[in-house]
């Protein structure tokens, strides 16, 4: 890493949403929607065993197995909800996925599935990673994603959420361009990086997320997809209003999206979201392309400029 390091609170340069430079996609759509399906490999026994996280010593076959049926079944009934209606996908992928599972691997890559890093193994995260550490895990990662794919990753979801205070620096360090950790925005948005690389967090959603919703507080499926329907039937208003596009992400996971009675949901977001005259569906990487393209230069200069003193300009009331 060069220059100096930037503290974890200073990555982001504030600006409410009213009075930033306006944001539009293409083709005059103004939400861009990402699915971000999550392919997870977890460890029978992870390194250095014990405890993982709070959880129960392993091996841990409550989690273990929950992983371990979306890979085997899972995941290709919410392929073939995907292949219906045409999602482009940007896998969030236990890279481990890559060398000992070659069927899923080989359907993603078919399908020109995006490929996210999501680290190595759900099991190792990246907290307490030495600067050396992190270095390495990095240098693996594209490793394995040019191996496999033929292509460097562009971004990643840190495994379980994940990241130590150099991250960002060594994300763009070793070519990244977007970060999906960071969901405090409903836009794109630039973070600072110790080096000068251009690196964009990109909006994650732990509320339009099956894990938390169908796993963890056990609602419905059908309730799933009426707030997944809400909250881009919102966003397509809001922009509709106030001309700022906006970002939604819905994030499945093959062992929650994948069961047999929550199939028809995943395929009634799936049908409205191709419904929507307004909503671009693309991948993550299309989204931070187009953003650092059209739009990166001009929200940075704007949000520096009010962190440097300038005058914030407030909305007129409606």
């Amino acid at each position: 890493m060069t220059g100096a390091r930037i503290p974890h609170d200073e990555r982001l340069v504030y600006a409410p949403l009213p009075g930033r430079p306006q944001l539009t996609w293409p083709g005059g759509k103004t939400v861009a929607v990402w699915h971000a399906p999550n392919v997870e490999h977890y460890d029978y026994i992870p390194p250095g065993s014990g405890a993982v996280q709070g959880r129960v010593s392993t091996p841990d076959l409550q989690h273990y197995t929950h992983r371990d049926y979306g890979n085997r079944v899972g995941f290709w009934r919410l392929l073939r909800a995907v292949d219906e209606f045409a999602v482009p996908s940007t896998v969030s992928l236990s890279l481990q996925v890559l060398e000992e599972l070659p069927e899923v691997r080989d359907a993603m890559l078919e399908r020109s599935w995006e490929v996210m890093s999501h680290g190595i193994n759900n099991l190792r995260p990246l907290y307490g990673y030495s600067v050396e550490q992190e270095r390495e895990f990095f240098e693996l990662n594209q490793d394995l994603a040019l191996a496999y794919t033929g292509k460097p990753l562009k971004g990643m979801l840190g495994p379980k959420v994940s990241g130590t205070e150099n991250t960002c620096d060594l994300m763009a360090e070793y070519g990244m361009s977007y970060h999906a950790d960071w969901i405090h925005d409903e836009q794109p948005r630039p973070l600072r990086t110790s080096g000068g690389g251009r690196l964009v967090s990109i909006p994650y959603s732990f509320m339009l997320n099956d894990v938390p919703l169908l796993h963890a507080k056990h609602y419905s499926g059908e309730y799933f997809a009426r707030l997944a329907k809400a909250q881009v039937s919102r966003l397509v208003r809001d922009a509709a209003e106030d001309g700022h596009g906006r970002v939604a992400c819905i994030a499945t996971h093959p062992f929650v999206a994948g069961q047999p009675h929550q199939s028809r949901h995943l395929l009634d977001i799936f049908e409205f979201l191709r419904g929507q005259d307004d909503v671009w569906l693309a991948t993550a990487g299309e989204i931070t392309d187009y953003y650092l393209e059209h739009h990166y230069d001009a929200q940075l200069a704007y949000a520096e400029g009010l962190s440097a003193g300038s005058q914030f300009p407030v909305p007129a009331r409606s």
